[in-house]
């Protein structure tokens, strides 16, 4: 047994570590002392210069005393005999009138730990930025710090941990700039130690001293500072230097040894650093007046001795300090020359370290520069020559950059002989210099650096240049000279020689050139030293038995090359003239060894010396002759071997054989001179290399030959007859073969053999190009139009080969009339200018260029160009296959004007018009509109697509065969049909060449009906874009790249209004008004236009599209006309006139005209006519024929009484610009409501809903009624019942159809009956008369309307939702579904159908669902706690009965109904699959189904800068974006509302069916996907886990917000769904996902605690905990604390509050408690008096509750054992931490554990409490054996867990 420990009593705690030691240094009262300096680690600062107790200023004591090792002297001043506190007097702390101050100072100067220190640290920056800054006098509480701080300062600026210094200085900083002047008292202390840390080696730690420091003395305040405290830096430097060693600068008991060297090196270096920076700036009378005090620092050998110490950054310290002291101050120096010189020269030389090399190469320099003499004075060991010469021969161990730059330099400060004498003057120095100098090449050191050879070169030739004047370095650059030429025998020598052999060459040739220049050398060099190097080179070229002599040749002629460039620039002819003639001894030679030898070298020489000295080769008699030979005997054997020796012979014949030979060959025949001497030669060797006996092997040889000598003899024209027939054939076989792709040998042949002028004749050049562009044509016409990039090579090789030969084949096809190929060429390269893959698309962007400049200088070449391209961009805008997109074409066809520099308006216009094609064309492609017409569904949107199927359907449908399904539609592969394909070509091009009314002007006619065919475009994109379901699918495809060609149209309809701005402008100038009426009025339809575009009598005019409106009658010319007439009215600023004000009445009247161009015209013309007494009167007309209609005649055949109410409808319910719209006198409104009233009674064709036609005068008729019952609305009467009773007539007739498949009427009069009926109830708010109708017929219109409603959450459509039409249908049946009372929704409601709508992409029905739910949610889960209550389970297990029973029958219904405590099924399934994605932050996902298309793309265009403002804040796609991101978006939402809906069942039940749902969420797991989800919406981006972000890719735009979002403005404990809104979704979601995450907190705590503790990613960890604590747990702690003081108060307020706490049992409980809460400490304490005694326990909430658990302590107990007290706290923190219990519940536990105790009741055995913590019971489990009693749930958690069903106590079976 371990002994018993002693129990800590108060007032027993004894300091540790160094306050513990601060106590027992400083016991005065026993008279002993223990002396600080053996007390180690900082202690050691107590000396004057680092002492805690000593404020430290120069006048404590006199700097002059001697300094000891210990730093402790005997005039130093005594230590504080009062007690210290970790080194700092206690007296000082306990000064400190702030508390928060003075404990921070303590815990910094009593802890060691660098965690401690770093927080104590940012406790102190908090305190000090507490505090603010003042300008003048600084801040008064911080110059309470600045005592204590400075003696901090000094220690912890040199703490061994980097953040411990760079905190330290933060914290310096901060309280510098507050102190201000109240530094100054302290300045001497601290200033050495602050400087000391501008040369810290962490750079932050530096940039923060030296910002301080700049900030508390300005610059011209620096020098006066470091005066003022020259005499406590230098003792402080000299302290650190001299006396202190990493022992005693640190403590060995708490650092390692590293650590205290680390430490040391650091403070040495920087203190070494700091001497350098006072003498840097102090000026020459401050020097000489401080020179006393750094002058016995300097006379110090110790100090010397660092530039010998083994830390390199002490040594580079050292090293800087002595170049700036020498720089600044050299008399300091000076004085002290010898102590310094022996040990500054011998350090230098044997410092190994190269990364001190860069500091020690500068002061040596500047030291031996200000005083030479220092290498005369002798060393202890060695003398500093010998050392010199070592670190030569080791190649400056490896530091060659800055040694070899460097040695020059020093040796030019050598000008004394004094310097040299020691080693002897002239010869010996220079030997030893040399020869030493040489060994470094050899070293292994130059291995380090890959261009150490050059330098070393370099520095060596510079060297021997400088003493060139000696015998000794004469004869060493010959030797140089001599042994480059001369080493390739693989010494290391020459493999570095190899290595840097052109850059050697060069150095030499440019010293020697130099040398050459220089009268005093130049006799000499004559014969001492060029005429040896000539020999030289002679001798190695004449030896043939070496295996190097190729190599050793290459290298004379390199230097003799090189040699003769740089003369040849400067212009020396006597040099030059020496060089010719070693040239022409070596041609010599080498000439003789070609003709005698089948080796490459020779061949290769002479090659090399061809091309260096042409002139000396060829005119060399001697070698002609050799040549002759050569080439005629071996040359073509030599040639056609090269490349089995290249391969296998010698280094020295290596690859380079070929190119060698191939260029002697090219100049030997371009200097020819015996044409027929040498074109026999050439026709013998040509025939011999293409010989085609030989092997295949041979081919590429034969190949590479042909083309080199192509590529070396085509630049000029050549008198020899170099055209053979085997060449040609040799070539066009390689082309059949295609022996080009893959082979750059042979691709350079064919190119070369194209470009050629003598060896191939002009019909092998067509033959080749034929071929060729065959070849090209096939690959565009295949490959690239079936998006295959397969044949890349072969492309490529081709397109190589036509770049580089253009310049020659074009012109020669021109010339022999072969142009068909070139125009393929043309073609293709046109094409392939614009590919995807970069290299082609270069390849043919550089063929393409070629051919632009041909055109410019030849007409003939500008023809073919403009031929071949205009024809084929034509094809390519009709060709599906063609890859190019529209807007491509336009470029292309922009770009061939700009080839062909079309600048004037009318030529440029011209070309590009061909393009256009004509409207013969256009009415081909538009024939599919024709066919199908506008979908029905818009009538609902647009009165013209309404009266047109009103018309259709009042005629004879066999009159409209254009209303038949068209041909499917093919696309590109953009998604683009050839229609689309036009338009968007068309519209680009004339956009991007702008000045549209110059155009219009100009060409009237041709422009004008392409602006009726782009605004028919424009049409049928409005379709499209309301109706995407549309079959149509004119334009482009509804399913491939749909999006992007949505956002491309939308940019087509904003800027067509630019177009259409400009033809509207023009158009105003004339009559429109009168031509208008009278085009309609006669009723012409003749628009036939002219082909003459040039027409001068020609003008803009609103006649051609009235007459297409009355030709056409498709659905779409009458659209089109009518925009253009409202857009000219709203143009017009002047008022109608009288005489067009009749005219136009007259049109709407006319019956002649067709009803869709009157109706148009209606909608145009409203606002102009409005106020006319013409328009007045045809409304009354209108209104009184319909009056006067009989029953019979009330049916859609009856055209008349259709267009009457058409016309009306129209002109009553279009709004004005106001807002406002026409009405009817009331009288005769109330005339028209009788004449309905008979129709409804006795009209057969209102009885009847199967037929579609009349269904759509049901809609119409729906209509009037709407705008009629606004007039009538205070009126009472029998039309209100019959307004009712026909729409639930309608209702009940078509509450089972499909209203939204192909029956698209019938979706039109049940969308018009529901705006009649919503209307109607908002009417009745005011009007008893409209409320009484609408209770009698409510149940039969909700209940049908709840059933359609039900049909549409079964349809399957997805694409047809997103019509605008059927989501306009669906929101406003919502509405009327929105005004079912509860009952309605509890019998006829359906919880799996409103769960479908939960996730609708349509807010209206989400909503609706929503609010359904909750009523029968509700309804279920009340239901369920009181049938659970009634049979009261023991534990909250599951009747599955009845359910299963209900699943087996098929009930789909039952399955839904919460029978158990479970979520119903079709809820369960929407919260356990979250969206695979994220709401878009920046989208209004409903923004599409809001906006006026007309309006957002209207023909007049809006100000420039109003139309930027709007894109930058929607964008032209936001309506495509809003579409895209439509059903993520509702889905997130309705998701969300689940989750809502989920919480709100947690309300008003009992603790059994809670406890149900809790662990069906556990089970689940289903936080894992919620909680992340929540804090991804509220700006946690870290919250996605992998699988979250595998299946976010889906949402790609993703608009992430960039910190978490802030809701401390918001109310999150109360969330109003109905105020949920998507335009705003950046505020929307994260204000619901905070709600819902502040819900979970409440309900379901501990579920929240378990995901948050098994969180693995850190991140989001500290992220939720941060978020919680921030905004939601002072929420809940609140909510918690003021419910329990709710109800302590409910039994005194009594009412409703009193029945409920009673019903409860929580008064009971709590009334027995003393009860105390605080809410600035978040505890709460409950105290349950028994007798005379008291027992009390507190709880406490933590700060992030309830992510941690609550703390509960027991404050005193009374008549318990301590187990069972500690089981019954356990308990209270169990209802809390796991049971997601309240305050209220843990105390009413606590509360009746005690009580039932004190009435003896036994506890349960097992879990030691009374009353369960898991279900509320007692123990009621008895053990028949040992009578003990047991919780039935800890009795089955004890059964599960042990596999036994055993009595826990006993062991007998249950």
């Amino acid at each position: 047994m371990p002994p018993k420990t002693v129990p800590r009593t108060k007032g027993n705690v004894r300091a540790a570590n160094s306050s513990r030691a601060a106590e027992l240094s400083s016991a005065s009262s026993t008279g002993s002392s223990l002396p600080m300096s053996a007390l180690g680690g900082f202690a050691q600062f107590a000396t004057p210069a680092f002492s805690a107790s000593s404020t430290y200023i120069a006048s404590t004591a006199a700097r002059s005393a001697p300094m000891s090792r210990s730093g402790s002297g005997s005039s130093s001043p005594q230590l504080s005999s009062g007690s210290t506190f970790g080194g700092l007097d206690s007296d000082v702390v306990i000064v400190i009138r702030n508390g928060e101050l003075s404990m921070i100072i303590k815990r910094l100067m009593s802890k060691r730990d660098t965690t401690t220190k770093i927080r104590a640290l940012e406790d102190l920056e908090k305190w000090i930025k507490a505090h603010p800054e003042d300008d003048e006098a600084g801040s008064v509480a911080c110059q309470e710090a600045i005592g204590p701080w400075i003696k901090l300062y000094i220690k912890l600026t040199t703490d061994v941990d980097r953040r411990v210094r760079l905190m330290a200085n933060n914290a310096h900083l901060l309280l510098v700039k507050r102190v201000k002047k109240k530094l100054a008292p302290y300045l001497k202390e601290v200033v050495a130690a602050w400087i000391g840390t501008f040369f810290d080696p962490t750079r932050d730690v530096a940039r923060v001293a030296l910002e301080a420091f700049k900030s508390a003395f300005p610059d011209n305040k620096r020098e006066q500072v470091i005066s003022f405290c020259l005499q406590d830096v230098i003792y402080y430097i000299s302290e650190v230097l001299l006396n202190k060693t990493p022992e005693t600068l640190s403590d060995p008991r708490f650092n390692t040894k590293e650590e205290m060297d680390t430490r040391y090196a650091r403070v040495a270096a920087s203190s070494l650093y700091t001497i350098g920076y006072i003498i840097d700036n102090l000026s020459p009378e401050a020097l000489n007046k401080g020179a006393d005090d750094i002058g016995p620092l300097l006379d110090d050998s110790r100090l010397w001795a660092f530039m010998s110490h083994v830390n390199p950054g002490v040594r580079r310290a050292s090293y800087s300090m002595l170049r700036t002291v020498t720089s600044k101050a050299p008399t300091l120096i000076k004085d002290r020359l010898a102590i310094i010189s022996k040990q500054f020269l011998p350090a230098v030389f044997n410092d190994k370290d190269i990364t001190t090399h860069g500091d020690l190469w500068d002061s040596l320099l500047v030291f031996t520069k200000a005083f030479p003499e220092s290498w005369t004075i002798p060393a202890d060991k060695k003398p500093t020559m010998t050392l010199f010469f070592s670190f030569l021969k080791h190649a400056g161990f490896g530091s060659t950059t800055v040694t070899y730059r460097s040695i020059l330099p020093l040796i030019s400060t050598w000008a004394d002989e004094s310097v040299l004498g020691k080693n002897g003057t002239g010869f010996p120095f220079v030997k030893d210099f040399f020869e030493n100098f040489w060994r470094g090449i050899e070293s292994s050191n130059m291995d380090r650096d890959p261009g150490a050879t050059g330098l070393f070169m370099e520095a060596y030739i510079e060297c021997l240049v400088y003493f060139i004047g000696q015998d000794a370095v004469f004869d060493a650059f010959i030797t140089l000279i001599k042994q480059y030429l001369t080493s390739t025998d693989g010494s290391k020598i020459s493999t570095k020689f190899m290595e840097e052999e052109q850059g050697i060459a060069k150095k030499i040739a440019t010293h020697l050139q130099r040398l050459l220049n220089i009268p005093s050398v130049r006799d000499r060099a004559a014969a001492d030293l060029w005429g040896p190097a000539v020999d030289a080179m002679s001798e190695i070229m004449s030896d043939e038995s070496s295996e190097g002599y190729v190599k050793r040749g290459k290298r004379a002629i390199l230097l003799l090359s090189q040699l003769s460039t740089i003369v040849n620039e400067k212009g020396d002819t006597v040099v030059a003239e020496s060089i010719e003639k070693a040239a022409d001894r070596l041609v010599q030679i080498v000439a003789k060894q070609c003709s005698g030898s089948q080796s490459f070298g020779p061949s290769q020489l002479l090659s090399s010396l061809a091309v260096q000295f042409e002139v000396v080769v060829f005119s060399n008699s001697a070698s002609q002759k050799a040549m002759h030979d050569f080439f005629d005997k071996q040359f073509a054997d030599m040639l056609l071997a090269s490349d089995e020796q290249s391969s296998s012979g010698s280094s020295s014949d290596g690859g380079e054989s070929l190119p060698h030979l191939l260029d002697l060959f090219a100049g030997y025949l371009d200097n020819a001179k015996e044409h027929d001497i040498v074109g026999g030669i050439w026709k013998r060797v040509m025939n011999k290399v293409l010989d085609s006996t030989g092997e295949d092997s041979r081919k590429e040889r034969q190949q590479a030959i042909l083309r080199g000598l192509l590529d070396r003899t085509t630049s000029s024209e050549s008198a020899l007859a170099m055209n053979l027939d085997s060449i040609d054939k040799f070539i066009f076989s390689a082309i059949e073969k295609r022996d080009y792709v893959g082979s750059k040998t042979c691709e350079g042949l064919v190119a070369s053999a194209l470009c050629s002028k003598n060896i191939v004749s002009d019909v092998a050049k067509l033959k080749i190009v034929e071929s060729l562009s065959e070849q090209l044509e096939l690959f565009v016409a295949e490959t690239i139009g079936n998006h295959h990039l397969e044949p890349l090579d072969e492309t490529s090789s081709i397109l190589t080969v036509l770049h580089k030969s253009l310049s020659h084949i074009v012109p020669l096809s021109i010339k022999n009339s072969a142009e068909e190929p070139m125009k393929r060429i043309i073609v293709a390269v046109f094409d392939l200018g614009s590919q995807t893959d970069e290299h082609l698309s270069e390849a043919g962007k550089k063929s393409l260029n070629e051919l632009q400049a041909l055109s410019e200088g030849s007409e003939d070449v500008r023809f073919l160009l403009t031929e071949a391209l205009t024809g084929h961009i034509q094809n390519s805008i009709q060709d599906l296959s063609r890859v190019a997109s529209p807007e491509d074409l336009a470029n292309q066809a922009r770009k061939l004007c700009d080839m062909l520099h079309l600048s004037e308006f009318s030529e440029r216009f011209r070309l590009l018009s061909e393009f256009f094609f004509d409207k013969e064309h256009w009415t081909g492609l538009y024939q599919h509109l024709l066919k199908t017409g506008p979908q029905p569904s818009l009538a609902m949107l647009d009165p013209v697509v309404e009266s047109l199927y009103a018309e259709k359907s009042s005629q004879d449908a066999d009159a409209h065969p254009r209303f038949k399904k068209g041909s499917e539609t093919k696309y590109d592969s953009f998604g683009l049909s050839a229609y689309g394909r036009l338009a968007l070509f068309t519209f680009e091009l004339l956009k991007k060449e702008g000045d549209t009314i110059s155009l219009f002007l100009t060409f009237p006619e041709k422009m004008t009906w392409i602006m009726e065919e782009l605004l028919k475009v424009r049409q049928s994109c409005l379709d499209s874009f309301q109706a995407p379901s549309s079959e149509a699918g004119v334009l482009f495809s509804t399913t491939l790249h749909a999006d992007a060609n949505a956002v491309v149209f939308r940019t087509l309809l904003r800027e067509l209004g630019n177009m259409a701005t400009s033809w509207i402008t023009l158009a105003q100038d004339n009559d429109w008004e009168k031509q208008t009426i009278d085009v309609l009025i006669s009723g012409r339809r003749d628009s036939e236009i002219k082909d003459d575009e040039d027409d001068e009598d020609s003008s803009i005019s609103i006649e051609y599209f009235a007459k297409s409106a009355l030709k056409e009658q498709d659905g779409y010319s009458e659209r089109v006309f009518a925009d253009l007439i409202q857009a000219l009215a709203k143009s017009d600023e002047a008022d109608v006139s009288a005489a067009n004000a009749k005219g136009w009445c007259q049109v709407l009247k006319s019956e002649k005209i067709p009803l869709p161009v009157v109706t148009g015209l209606t909608v145009a013309l409203k606002a102009r006519l409005e106020n006319t007494n013409e328009f007045t009167n045809l409304l009354n007309y209108w209104a009184s024929e319909l009056g006067a209609t009989r029953p019979h005649e009330v049916t859609i055949r009856n055209t008349a009484t259709v267009r009457r109410l058409v016309l009306l409808v129209v002109a009553l319910s279009t709004g004005n610009e106001d807002g406002s719209k026409s009405n009817l006198p009331q009288h005769r409104a109330m005339n028209l409501l009788q004449a309905i009233r008979r129709w409804t009674t006795d009209s057969d064709a209102l009885q009847a809903f199967d037929n579609q036609g009349e269904l759509l005068l049901h809609s119409v008729l729906f209509k009037l009624l709407n705008t009629l019952s606004f007039q009538v609305q205070e009126l009472p009467g029998a039309h209100w019942e019959m307004m009712f009773g026909m729409i639930s007539a309608v209702f009940a007739a078509l509450e089972t159809s499909n209203v939204t498949g192909s029956d698209s009427h019938t979706m039109l009069a049940l969308e018009s009956a529901s705006r009649l009926a919503v209307n109607l109830v908002e009417l009745g708010q005011d009007e008893d008369d409209i409320l009484s109708a609408w209770e009698d017929h409510s149940d039969n219109i909700l209940v049908s309307a709840m059933r359609l409603i039900g049909h549409k959450a079964s349809a399957d459509d997805k694409l047809l939702r997103m019509d605008r039409p059927v989501r306009q249908y669906l929101e406003i049946l919502a509405q009327v579904c929105g005004h079912a009372p509860d009952r309605l929704v509890l019998s006829h409601g359906s919880v799996s159908e409103q769960c479908q709508l939960l996730l609708e992409p349509l807010t209206a029905l989400q909503m609706l669902a929503y609010r359904q739910l909750t009523v029968e949610l509700t309804e279920q889960v009340q239901a369920l706690s009181i049938q659970m209550e009634i049979k009261a389970p023991t534990s909250p297990t599951m009747d599955e009965d009845a359910q299963t029973e209900n699943i087996e029958s098929g009930d789909d219904s039952a399955v839904d109904k919460m029978v158990e405590p479970k979520f119903p099924k079709s809820l369960w399934t929407i919260l356990t699959n979250p969206p695979k994605g994220f709401p878009a932050m920046d989208v209004n996902v409903d923004a599409d189904d809001e906006s006026n298309l007309k309006e957002d793309f209207s023909l007049l265009s809006v100000d420039h800068d109003q139309l930027e403002e709007e894109e930058e804040e929607y964008g032209v796609g936001a309506g495509v974006a809003a579409k895209a991101e439509k059903t993520m978006s509702h889905s997130v939402l309705g998701y969300l509302l689940a989750w809502k809906l989920a919480f709100g069942l947690f309300e008003n039940t009992t603790y059994t069916v809670k406890s149900g749902l809790v662990a069906q969420l556990r089970d689940a797991s289903i936080m894992d996907d919620l909680l992340p989800y929540l804090f991804h919406l509220l700006g946690i981006h870290s919250a996605l886990s992998s699988s979250m972000n595998e299946s976010s890719s889906n949402s790609g735009d993703i608009t992430q917000p960039s910190q978490p979002f802030d809701l401390s403005r918001w109310d999150i404990t109360d969330y109003q769904v109905t105020g949920f809104d998507l335009s705003s979704p950046e505020i929307g979601f994260p204000l619901l996902a905070g709600h819902l995450y502040y819900t979970c907190l409440g309900n379901v705590p501990s579920l929240v605690r378990i995901w948050w503790t098994e969180c693995k990613l850190r991140q989001l960890n500290i992220a939720v905990e941060s978020l919680t604590e921030r905004y939601f747990s002072p929420l809940l702690i609140a909510r918690e604390i003021n419910s329990l003081i709710k109800a302590q108060q409910a039994p005194a307020q009594g009412g409703t509050a009193a029945a409920a706490a009673a019903l409860s049992g929580v008064s009971d409980d709590l009334n027995q408690l003393q009860i105390k809460t605080s809410k600035a400490t978040s505890e709460v304490m409950a105290s349950f008096q028994i007798d005379e005694a008291t027992m009390e326990i507190a709880i406490r909430l933590p700060p992030n509750f309830p992510l941690r658990q609550v703390e509960v302590e027991g404050l005193q107990r009374v008549g318990v054992k301590e187990a069972r007290w500690r089981a019954w706290l356990l308990a209270v923190a169990g209802v809390i931490a796991a049971q997601n219990g309240s305050l209220i519940d843990a105390l009413s536990m606590f509360r009746r554990n005690v009580g039932l105790h004190f009435d003896g009741v036994e506890d349960c055995t097992i879990c030691y409490s009374i009353v369960s913590v898991m279900d509320r019971s007692l123990p009621n489990k008895t053990c028949k054996t040992c009578k003990h009693r047991f919780h039935a749930s800890c009795l089955y958690k004890w059964f599960r867990t042990s596999n036994s069903s055993s009595c826990p106590l006993c062991r007998t079976l249950w």
